[in-house]
Order: structure tokens, then sequence, then C-alpha cells
């Protein structure tokens, strides 16, 4: 009896690996068939990719600035309009100064007559000045020129008209 057991067990492991080598095979079938799906679909991929074409180097050109872009550029600038303020003195007073003022009032200012005034663009301080009259009117005769703020107020203004 012991010799029919191992007889039946050694079939039961020959028709396991028949069992086993048969479902091998269908799984190498069915797989076949997806391999050729696949390497269709990675064709299909790549036809579908291709790398982009340059385009035509005409549109590709850059637009060079020339003289007369930069010349039509700064006559527009030329023309921005600046406030300029012409700063006499100045001074501190409470409110009920100021209610006080009327017609016939004086303002004591912090600066002698004889000190120059501030000049400022678009509210820096570019320059200084002493009053003169022109005519029935004032006017300024500048005596000192700030480059580095008269630069800023350029750059200002120019970053400010460029964002309208």
């Amino acid at each position: 009896m012991a010799d029919e057991e191992k007889k039946e067990e050694g079939q039961e492991e020959e028709l396991s690996q028949e069992e086993l080598a048969k479902q091998w095979e269908e799984a190498l079938a069915q797989q076949q068939p997806q391999e050729g799906e696949a390497q269709e679909a990675q064709e299909e991929s790549q036809e579908e990719v291709q790398p982009a074409e340059a385009p035509p180097q005409e549109q590709v050109a850059e637009k060079k600035v020339t003289e007369r872009d930069i010349t039509k550029l700064l006559d527009r600038l030329m023309d921005i309009p600046l406030n300029v303020e012409v700063v006499v003195g100045e001074t501190v007073i409470q409110i009920r100064e100021l209610i006080n003022l009327g017609p016939g009032s004086v303002l004591e200012l912090d600066r002698e007559t004889t000190e120059p005034v501030d000049i400022k663009v678009n509210g820096k301080l570019i320059a200084k000045g002493e009053l003169v009259v022109v005519g029935e009117k004032f006017g300024v005769r500048i005596t000192e020129i700030y480059s580095e703020e008269r630069k800023s107020v350029f750059r200002d203004t120019l970053q400010e008209s460029l964002r309208k």
C-alpha cells in the first residue's frame, strides 16, 4: 500500500507539473497578443509624438529696435507732465491757530529770506534755487542740482507711464 501511495503522489506531482505547464502555455498565448498590441500602441504613440518643427525664420526674426523707434519713445516721454513745487519754507501750527487764521494773518516760516528754496519734482527734492521776480510773477533761479534725485524722478516717471 505504501508503494501505491507513492505512485499516486508521483502522479499527482506529474499531473501538477503537466497542469502547470499547460497554465504557462495558456498564459504565454494570452500574453503574446497583448505584446503585439503594446507594440502597436508604442508605434502609434511614436507617430503622435513628433519632434516640434522649428517655425520658419521669418516668424522667428526678432524685431530690431531702430533709432527711429527710440526717438519716438523719447518724444513721448518728453511730453509727460511733471508736478514742480518750489518750497519757500515750512512751519508747524496747532489746529487752534489754523482756525484763527484769516486775511492779514502771517505765518512765520522756518527759513530766512536769504536761504535757498527747495525745488521738488513729483514730490522729490531735485534742486535748490533762489527766488526772483519775472515781470509780475515769481520765478526760481536754480543754484544747485542733485543729479541722482533727478535720475530717480525720471526713472519713477518712466515706470509709471509704462504701467498706464
